[in-house]
């Protein structure tokens, strides 16, 4: 008996064994099997940038073939880098195991990228590894827009985008962010004849150095004014790199030089007080930029309009070893909208010679309520052409001091001059002006 139950033990023992090594087989065969062409591995992570199986990834590359990638990762779109990962330069290097899978939709990368842009983020088609995200904080208008190298891989981005820009043009608005923005952008010192810089810029500008983008419908009309006397050298320098600088922005504007008549010290509000009151007689503009001829910008992401505060403009200038020499400070360039302006009643005409105008309107701003907007350091840069030094007005700080008992009564409602000339040149409109000690 006991012999007969060890051999039925032993013949139980053998058929699991057989039974075990049949089932390994069958799932060695089935683990084995090769996968379909529209199998994809099991995600690893959510994919927000919504890329799915095989048969949505071919349509993509045919249309986005002047796409380029400007990173070499490979893989299956489950285990693609999230657009935040990209945007935060986190991406991760490519799996072992994956290196010859089909490539990334192209599309997915140039919107990435693009999108990069939009935010003023870095990534491998960036000049520089400064993020716009955190100057949000300190704009009181909409973001500005990234540092976008030339690289092949963005001039396409518009389309993937879905942006309004048409062959037709003016079908709709422009982007809020300007798509060709560079970033820190090269200024040119050198001097050039006028009739050379015409030669160059005409072309492209309405009579009166007007402009508006054809691509699209300018969302911004900007007037730039700029008080001006015996800088000749400086004029031309000035408008060879201003307008180049503003048509990347596609915002319509129009450029007036506000020349102060000889026979009477120099009096910069008066100018621009003058500027503002002439330039609305031309077309009705939205924005007001108030912008010194001796101040070039380097950075094109310092978007010439007004946001919802009065906006100090050249925070950062080379010859204060770029930093902001104190926090009330509204001179060089600055922008208003035309409310703003008119609320304030414009500039004293009350200064005459070099100084204290611009801190008598800091000072009328804070009177009614308004505070100043600033781009970040980085952004709102600007180099300062050499020039011999102003006589400064002694009896400034005089007016300061009492500045405040004549917010109401010194400014456009007490404005006196008389209109020389005012002549649409092809690079500028020249309103020549002669002021009345009247205004002050």
């Amino acid at each position: 008996m006991a012999l007969c139950s060890r051999g039925h033990a032993l013949k139980a023992t053998l058929l699991v064994a057989f039974l075990l090594i049949l089932l390994n087989l069958f799932g060695s065969r089935r683990d084995t099997a090769p996968m379909s062409a529209t199998q994809w591995p099991k995600r690893t992570r959510p994919s927000p940038d919504g890329a799915g199986g095989g048969h949505q990834q071919q349509p993509q590359q045919a249309t986005n073939q002047t796409i380029h990638s400007s990173n070499n990762q490979t893989g299956p779109p489950d285990l693609l880098p999230s657009s935040s990962q990209l945007l935060n330069g986190t991406a991760p290097t490519t799996p072992k195991g994956h290196n010859n899978e089909a490539k990334p939709p192209d599309a997915v990368v140039a919107a990435a990228a693009a999108t990069a842009t939009a935010i003023g983020g870095h990534n491998d088609t960036t000049k520089n590894s400064t993020s716009l995200s955190r100057t949000e904080n300190l704009v009181d208008d909409n973001s500005v827009g990234g540092n976008v190298s030339s690289s092949t891989s963005l001039r396409h981005r518009n389309d993937s985008l879905n942006l309004v820009q048409t062959e037709d043009g003016q079908e709709g608005s422009c982007p809020p962010i300007p798509p060709s923005l560079d970033g820190p952008y090269e200024v040119d010192p050198t001097y050039e004849p006028l009739t050379s810089v015409e030669q160059k810029l005409a072309p492209k500008l309405q009579p009166g150095g007007q402009y508006r983008p054809r691509e699209c419908r300018a969302r911004d009309r900007v007037a730039i004014v700029v008080p001006y006397r015996d800088r000749e050298q400086h004029l031309p320098v000035f408008l060879k790199n201003l307008h180049p600088f503003l048509m990347k922005q596609q915002i319509e504007y129009g450029v007036f030089i506000v020349e102060q008549a000889t026979g009477s010290q120099f009096n910069r509000a008066s100018l621009m007080n003058v500027g503002f009151v002439e330039a609305l007689k031309q077309k009705p503009w939205d924005c007001m930029v108030f912008h010194d001829v001796d101040l070039l910008p380097m950075d094109d992401r310092n978007l010439y309009t007004c946001p919802d505060q009065p906006r100090h403009m050249s925070v950062a200038v080379d010859t204060f070893g770029f930093k902001l020499p104190y926090t009330t400070i509204f001179g060089g360039v600055s922008a208003m909208t035309v409310k703003q302006f008119r609320t304030v009643n414009g500039f004293s005409n009350s200064f005459w010679g070099w100084g204290g105008e611009d801190d008598d309107m800091s000072n009328r701003l804070k009177h009614v309520g308004f505070h100043i907007a600033r781009y970040p350091i980085n952004i709102a840069r600007y180099t300062m052409l050499s020039h011999k030094k102003e006589k400064a007005n002694p009896k400034r700080y005089e007016k300061l001091n009492t500045g405040s008992k004549r917010f109401d009564s010194d400014g456009l409602n007490s404005l006196h001059y008389r209109l020389i000339n005012l002549i649409r040149k092809p690079l500028y409109t020249w309103v020549h002006v002669e002021i009345s000690p009247e205004s002050s």
